[in-house]
């Protein structure tokens, strides 16, 4: 099985977190893709795991730009039929640095959610003083993260 691990990073907090969740996600034996917005990789290839797990820092009270039109993308190869991902399970992550936990718990979860994917429950969220100042501490609860939901696809 394979889980597909797509986020945005500006400052390096975010790639931090999906490379600490990927560790977590391969302890329970999945195959990962790990690619960051903007790499070149074809999009069918949310299509073709088994899961999808997105990040993005949150920048001004809301998921990056980048982010956003990604899962726009989503939206239109889904709208047109070139895939389903009501069958694909979906998990949310990120970091910020002011006021940014609830774009996660909120926002993006419902914009993922909206695409028709079944949406893990819980959502992994760091303060960035946490990655920079306790990195250590951060990176073990992503990666446990990672792990966790990893663990509700074997079920």
């Amino acid at each position: 099985m394979k889980i597909a691990i797509i986020y945005d990073s500006k400052s390096g907090n975010t790639q931090r977190l999906a490379e600490a969740i990927e560790k977590g996600v391969k302890k329970e034996g999945f195959e990962t893709e790990l690619k960051k917005i903007g790499e070149k990789f074809p999009l069918s290839l949310i299509g073709e795991v088994d899961a999808v797990i997105f990040g993005s820092p949150v920048i001004y009270a809301n998921i990056t730009n980048e982010t956003r039109e990604f899962l726009q993308h989503i939206a239109r190869f889904t709208e047109s039929g070139k895939f389903d991902v009501s069958e694909i399970t979906a998990a949310v992550f990120g970091s910020y640095g002011y006021d940014g936990a609830w774009i996660m718990q909120d926002l993006f979860k419902a914009m993922v959610e909206s695409l028709g994917y079944s949406v893990y429950e819980k959502v992994h969220v760091e303060i960035d003083t946490e990655i920079r100042y306790n990195k250590k501490q951060a990176l073990e609860r992503a990666e446990k993260f990672g792990q966790e939901f990893a663990k509700t696809l074997h079920q």
